[in-house]
């Protein structure tokens, strides 16, 4: 499961909520997205001179979607009673990212929350660029009232039929104030517009508990998807743009021996 949450519950003023829990039929339920989070074009990308080609796999369009970690085997590194520590150590074996590294990751839980820790160690000889994500879905409501949305202060990043940036971005202000889940109809990456220590995005369930979705300042873009079903909605957190290994939009250059160290996380209240 790529060291995934397979399900989570936290509780607010006493009351238990169940946020995640295994959807059937759905994809990439709470991986962890990396090299690259979203969708590269063609599944390419070039450095130093050098092009290379993931494999294809964006549900008909031309595209590599998500990386590469959603189905790799982490090993446990420690466990406590409020945390755990997964890492998955990577050789390079795979022509497509011959970039060595090691990610560890760790869960915790805190009152009313969870926090998660992402590092991420080049432990190859060369730079490694990469682009890191989450993909959780959200368990919504149940009923005719799913609850409402609120994302302010974001640019949209507008896309081409292939779901790539068109290189515009505009202000998006339909969420500005919250808003109707069950009108929403999103699959759309959106950029936090001022640079800020943490970024969030609020989701009001309609008993008026408050699921904070935050994301350290390495994390400027977020992408919100709203599936048909209405079961859940998906909040990503991510440190660069769609196609981000090509248009350079958040991407990271992790130097040899050095490490990328991440934080994002949940509140309920």
């Amino acid at each position: 499961m790529g060291g995934a949450i397979r399900e989570l519950t936290l509780s607010a003023s006493g009351n238990g909520r169940t946020l995640i829990s295994p959807q059937e039929g759905y994809h990439y339920q709470s991986s962890l997205l990396f090299p690259f989070p979203n969708r590269l074009a063609a599944g390419r990308f070039e450095v130093e001179g050098k092009t290379y080609q993931f494999p294809l796999n964006d549900f008909g369009r031309p595209n590599a979607l998500h990386g590469m970690l959603h189905n790799r085997k982490f090993e446990l590194q420690s466990q406590d009673e409020d945390q755990i520590v997964l890492v998955n150590a990577y050789d390079g074996e795979l022509t497509h990212f011959p970039f060595p590294f090691k990610i560890e990751i760790k869960y915790k839980l805190e009152p009313g929350g969870l926090s998660v820790t992402a590092e991420i160690l080049n432990t190859g000889s060369s730079s490694m660029p990469c682009v890191f994500g989450w993909h959780p879905y959200f368990n919504l409501s149940e009923g005719d009232e799913l609850g409402e949305l609120q994302l302010s202060g974001v640019d949209l990043i507008e896309v081409d039929e292939n779901m790539i940036p068109s290189g515009k971005r505009t202000p998006f202000k339909t969420l500005e104030e919250p808003a109707d889940v069950s009108e929403l109809s999103l699959d759309s990456c959106f950029l936090f517009v001022e640079s800020a220590d943490r970024y969030s995005t609020q989701l009001v369930y309609p008993d008026k508990t408050v699921l904070n979705v935050w994301q350290d300042e390495n994390h400027p873009y977020v992408q919100i998807y709203t599936p048909d079903d209405k079961r859940t909605i998906a909040i990503e957190p991510m440190t660069g743009n769609i196609d981000a290994l090509n248009n350079k939009e958040g991407l990271s250059l992790i130097e040899p021996k050095q490490s990328l160290v991440l934080n994002f996380g949940l509140t309920l209240s």
